[in-house]
């Protein structure tokens, strides 16, 4: 019973209420399609998260031997991205910003931006003055979305509010647009933060003997429950496309569906929810975040003053709504998750190539990502200027499909292998 609660644990870290909100609209965009974009983000939204957290059950869970596979610097720098992506930068708005949006699509009214000031108030109340009770209503949430959503899954699938249209989009873009979607969960970066939670628990348990396998056979659980649950949801998104032709917001049509399949009074349980989980998240992130940059900072900033910063940060972020806020972090995403995936690769393998030609092959990486994540970026405030600069590597293979840097890295790493010494390892 140890593993499945331990895999019970490691489900409810990486279902955020934020996670929600994703797989429907996927549904919607690729309508009959939906089963091919639903592998699609599983395997970057589950899959990756999975492999991330069996590559630091190889290192015991320790984050600076994870990193260090491409030499510090390029550790700390991909460690502190991904500090500020699932912090101020990404994770924490969206919590404040899913809760706000919910609200309003579930008919309350109230001022978005007078939400947003009060949710990220009342976080940072509960963070300076280390009150405890959040961390009981916490314990319970999860389990009571998973009931709601339940419910709701097993309804929508037996008496559908509609049927998938014809896709008028190919089955190749669907898929690897869907991958690329699945990076907005962040759990592939999550996950490096997460483990050494999940795999102290069970040398504390007395698998430390027996670690990996025990591991393996948590993310089972766990991976089960994400797969189920985000499949269900991107069905059910496909479905609305006919009834619902015109919604564009990821929250809105989340609320749409729950109304649809649960009536009013189950929109609302499941709006007060996610509200509240959102709510549970940012206080867990912001805490955690806060004292990492306190411990990067040698203790010369304050704890309380950086959280202060954070929660600043957050709410101006989140002023530009969640659809603002994943169009902003995915440059930063698509940037990130190639190294964090190449770190994966090399610390899962029992083999290796030489130090300097690992960190060859990271900054190539890491170059042709900051270029695309650039584009995007550009290509926002000057489209014309976006597709100048996009010519510096849409030459290279598979750019079309979003992933230019998996051809050259490809290369490298089969001539670095068929050029390494017979005697080189990594662990």
């Amino acid at each position: 019973m140890d593993i499945v609660f331990i895999g019970f644990a490691l489900f409810s870290l990486f279902f955020g209420a934020g996670n929600l909100i994703f797989p429907p609209f996927l549904g919607r965009t690729y309508e009959s399609n939906w089963l091919i974009s639903s592998i699609g983000f599983i395997l970057t939204g589950v899959g990756l998260a999975s492999v991330a957290v069996y590559s630091m059950a190889k290192k015991d869970g320790d984050i600076k031997e994870f990193i260090k596979i491409g030499g510090e610097r390029l550790g700390n720098l991909v460690l502190l991205i991904i500090s500020v992506v699932i912090g101020p930068l990404g994770a924490i708005p969206r919590t404040g910003a899913t809760s706000g949006e919910v609200m309003i699509a579930s008919g309350i009214n109230i001022s978005y931006n007078l939400f947003i000031i009060l949710f990220f108030g009342l976080t940072l109340i509960f963070i300076l003055t280390d009150n405890k009770i959040i961390d009981v209503i916490g314990k319970y949430l999860t389990p009571l979305l998973l009931i709601v959503l339940f419910f709701m899954i097993i309804s929508g699938i037996i008496n559908p509010i509609g049927s998938p249209k014809p896709s008028s989009i190919t089955k190749s873009h669907t898929f690897t647009k869907s991958v690329i979607e699945g990076y907005n969960t962040m759990d592939a970066l999550a996950s490096i933060v997460f483990a050494p939670i999940i795999i102290k628990s069970l040398i504390e348990k007395g698998y430390e003997n027996d670690l990996k396998k025990k591991t393996v056979q948590v993310i089972l659980v766990a991976a089960t429950g994400l797969v189920l649950v985000y499949l269900s949801l991107t069905y059910l998104g496909a479905t609305s496309s006919t009834p619902y032709p015109d919604i564009n917001s990821r929250v809105e049509l989340l609320i749409v569906l729950a109304r649809s399949i649960l009536g009013s009074f189950g929109k609302y349980i499941l709006a007060a929810i996610i509200v509240l989980a959102c709510f549970t998240t940012s206080i867990g992130l912001i805490s955690s975040i806060s004292d990492m940059f306190t411990k990067m900072c040698n203790d010369k900033i304050s704890y309380n003053i950086i959280a202060i910063i954070v929660v600043i940060i957050s709410i101006i972020l989140s002023m530009v709504g969640v659809d603002g806020i994943i169009n902003f972090t995915l440059p930063l995403l698509t940037f990130v998750y190639p190294l964090v995936l190449i770190m994966i690769v090399f610390n899962l393998l029992n083999y290796n190539l030489s130090k300097a030609y690992r960190k060859i092959i990271l900054g190539l990486t890491g170059i042709i990502s900051l270029i695309q994540s650039l584009t995007m970026y550009i290509s926002m405030i000057n489209p014309n200027l976006g597709e100048n600069f996009e010519k510096i590597i849409s030459w290279l293979p598979l750019y079309d499909y979003g992933f230019p840097w998996l051809g050259p890295f490809i290369i490298l790493f089969i001539i670095g292998l068929l050029n390494r010494d017979k005697g080189e390892t990594l662990v």
